[in-house]
């Protein structure tokens, strides 16, 4: 086997390439030692990398090309419901027994709250599962297509989240055996000491790495600090980071300048990493096995990097706005309290939600634009410091901004449940027994199942919703491309609020009011949640995606999925799509923008809006209002010989 790691991890930036790049990467490991078996490995099921291969996959590895001998390279989408499953049956049992009766509570009840926290385990299997094939040498290497900065940071916590609540199981806080002495076995100790060995090889350069895929733009930069800072925290190693879609700065002025405005982020992307690899900027990007093959070949060589390079003279030019469109072309925002911004990394949600919510404040008053993405850009686009309170955005009337901190508020809700637990249990007594139901209840959220981070958001959604202090609330989620987390959490936390709830309901006469009474009020805001969102006149979704072909059919998907659960999809919003030019080289993109906005308008059927790439990103109250003036209803341009 040649030197490196085991288990290469692709995470970044939405919209860097990652898919393209794991992909080249598994492919260059096979043409430098044909011998080895490798697995790439999606974990969008199903996602970028069949798109991108133009091969279905499944969850059963496939061969893509044959090596030497057992060699080759093998690839495979995540198996979620496996995972799930397997890490169930392997921590269930474990959970059940260390289920006694506690102080107050029986056997019974502390089971329901475990068995609770088992659902939605698909991210923790995998993580297991990971374990796994790294110890059993099945394959020499494993390629993994990651996510975006937040969902990589998340899934690299959840074994020290098992860990934390194997802790509070086996009295570790409050029992510290000296050097000497053994620590008493409990239930368990097998899934705790797994745990462990995950955290392990997460930690280890020698089996484990993460290439860092990056693009050269104020949000991207923020989000890989951010990122690379959160692995750094963590032990995780970070390989190298690859800057994609570097212009080369040749052909026309247009070029020129859009490399300039490349150029701090790739110098600040330097000081980050020992090593930066920056990757050319193709008009088309590579489709198909054969094309990616081909790209695989031409980045190996190194010189892309070399050629590059950024000279100090190198700088951004100033802003060159894109012509507006009449402003009868330009469609009106619903009429609707919630309108979501959703859609894959990278294709410019942020800017849209800011630009949308800035020009609505103008026309109709009190505005909330609020970010539930942990990893948040609208600090950015508004050029203003936010927290995680409502502020009103300076130079506006009526813009405030929020950005959700899950952390702080996360720490903030630990202690509320302590104080809602101490009713029932009484408050913590020096040299008292240990009892495991006292320990769980004082740590609850601990025992609660992946997902639940995002009660913060939905908390200050539906807080939002019901204050009716805002005539309409701009939301800036996550990257989705195929669900969006929020959306999902009613159906994880009902389960495991109704565990708790029942046993708050049972123990109510003896302490457990306060916390029945929390319990309750978490699924109210849930109903109320599930309400608006299904509701056209209350909520409504705008698809955000980019003039690119490799974009539609993850826009496509999540236009089903969102249809699927019976929400109300507005329009789809093809971002970033170039103006008319002389320049040969832009004009080309542009074309294949407007070929990619018809595909869109056929396949899913859908109203489609276009909005303008202007010279730079935009940022600001005044860019971001042009900004959103210049968007166009797409129907118009796409049928007009002149486009």
């Amino acid at each position: 086997m040649s030197n490196g790691p085991v288990i290469h991890f692709f995470a970044g930036k939405g919209g860097a390439g990652k898919s393209t790049l794991a992909t080249a990467f598994a492919l260059n490991l096979l043409e430098a030692n044909g011998k080895e078996k490798i697995l790439l490995l999606s974990l969008e099921n199903p996602g970028g990398m069949a798109d991108l291969i133009k091969k279905k996959l499944g969850t059963k590895p496939t061969r893509l090309f044959p090596g030497k001998g057992n060699g080759g390279l093998f690839a495979a989408e995540a198996d979620w419901a496996a995972y799930a499953d397997a890490y169930v049956k392997f921590a269930k049992p474990q959970l059940m027994a260390a289920a006694v009766k506690g102080q107050v509570l029986g056997e019974d009840d502390l089971k329901k709250v475990f068995e609770a926290s088992l659902a939605n385990a698909g991210e923790t299997g995998f993580l297991f599962n990971l374990l796994e094939l790294a110890e059993a040498k099945e394959y020499d290497r494993v390629v993994i297509d990651g996510w975006s900065t937040t969902h990589a940071l998340r899934l690299f916590d959840h074994a020290t989240n098992v860990r934390r609540l194997c802790a509070h199981i086996r009295a570790e806080r409050t029992f510290r055996p000296s050097k000497n002495a053994v620590r008493p076995a409990t239930p368990v100790d097998e899934l705790a000491a797994k745990a462990d060995a995950v955290n392990a090889l997460l930690k280890d350069v020698k089996r484990f790495g993460v290439h860092v895929c990056a693009v050269a733009e104020p949000v991207g930069e923020s989000q890989i600090k951010n990122l690379v800072k959160g692995l750094q925290e963590r032990g995780v190693p970070v390989l190298e980071i690859i800057a994609d879609m570097i212009e080369d700065g040749k052909g026309s002025r247009e070029v020129e300048n859009r490399r300039g405005l490349q150029a701090p982020h790739v110098r600040k992307y330097a000081t980050l990493t020992s090593k930066l690899e920056l990757v050319q900027r193709r008009i088309v990007g590579p489709r198909g096995l054969d094309e990616v093959k081909k790209f695989a070949k031409e980045w190996s060589t190194g010189k892309e990097t070399k050629a590059l390079q950024f000279s100090p003279a190198e700088a951004p030019p100033a802003l060159v706005r894109a012509p507006s469109m009449p402003p009868m072309a330009a469609p009106p925002i619903p009429p609707t309290r919630f309108i979501f911004f959703v859609g894959s990394g990278g294709v410019g949600k942020s800017s849209c939600a800011a630009a949308a919510a800035v020009t609505l404040t103008e026309k109709e008053g009190p505005v909330l634009l609020i970010s539930v993405d942990p990893s948040h850009s609208l600090s950015d686009v508004l050029q203003s410091r936010l927290t995680d309170t409502e502020t009103q955005v300076k130079g506006t009337k009526g813009l405030y901004a929020r950005e959700i901190d899950f952390a702080n508020w996360f720490g903030n809700l630990k202690k509320k449940i302590r104080e809602l637990a101490e009713p029932m249990f009484g408050p913590e007594a020096k040299g008292e027994q240990f009892a495991v139901d006292k320990e769980i209840f004082r740590n609850l959220l601990d025992a609660a199942p992946v997902g639940m981070d995002e009660l913060a958001a939905m908390t200050a959604l539906t807080d939002a919703l019901v204050q009716e202090r805002f005539k309409r609330i701009v939301i800036d989620p996550a990257p989705s491309s195929n669900s969006i987390r929020v959306l999902e959490l009613p159906a994880i936390a009902k389960p495991w609020f109704g565990a708790i709830q029942a046993i708050a309901t049972k123990y109510k006469a003896k302490g457990g009011a306060a916390l029945l009474a929390w319990v309750e009020g978490q699924l109210n805001h849930i109903a109320r949640f599930e309400k608006a969102i299904l509701n056209p006149n209350e909520c409504r979704f705008i698809v955000v995606t980019r003039g690119e072909e490799l974009s539609v059919p993850a826009a496509e998907r999540l236009v089903e999925n969102l249809k699927e659960q019976k929400l109300p999809v507005e329009r789809v919003l093809v971002n970033r799509v170039l103006p008319k030019t002389t320049c040969p080289v832009t004009e080309e993109r542009r074309k294949n923008e407007l070929e990619v906005a018809k595909l869109v308008e056929k396949k899913i059927g859908l109203p489609v809006t276009m909005a303008p790439a202007l010279g730079r990103h935009p940022a600001g109250l005044r860019e971001l209002k042009g900004f959103r003036t210049s968007w166009y209803a797409a129907a118009a341009i796409l049928k007009s010989k002149a486009a």
